[in-house]
């Protein structure tokens, strides 16, 4: 025993795992190119040029309600509601409130009644 040393067994060398970011990276990457090829852009109508995002309607005449009826950030939302409405107007709202039972015309009907406080 005299001449025996410990022998260390060597591991093979493991291969790296990518890691999410990585992988986020290539599918984005990926994204792009689809649409560097295809010419689409995404969460437009490409037969539309009057700059409005999805499907919206627009032409709310409705007036937004008081935002002095609210408090904090739904204050705030209300009354930029009321100072932009011709912007929220060309907005699609993504709850989908455009459906039964509301049936709004873009994001702005959601400020015409309660249904913009959350």
């Amino acid at each position: 025993m005299a001449g025996k040393g410990r022998q260390r067994k060597h591991k093979p060398a493991e291969k790296k795992k990518k890691t999410p970011v990585v992988w986020i990276i290539f599918a984005f990457s990926v994204l792009i190119l689809m649409l560097a090829v295809t010419g689409k852009i995404p969460f437009s109508d490409s037969n539309s040029r009057d700059g409005k995002s999805f499907h919206v309607k627009g032409g709310e005449t409705r007036p937004v309600k008081d935002p002095s009826l609210f408090t904090g950030l739904t204050r705030a939302a209300y009354a930029a509601a009321q100072k932009y409405p011709e912007v929220l107007d060309q907005v699609y709202c993504y709850c989908d409130c455009s459906e039964p039972p509301f049936y709004h015309k873009s994001l702005l009907s959601c400020f015409t009644e309660n249904h913009g406080a959350g």
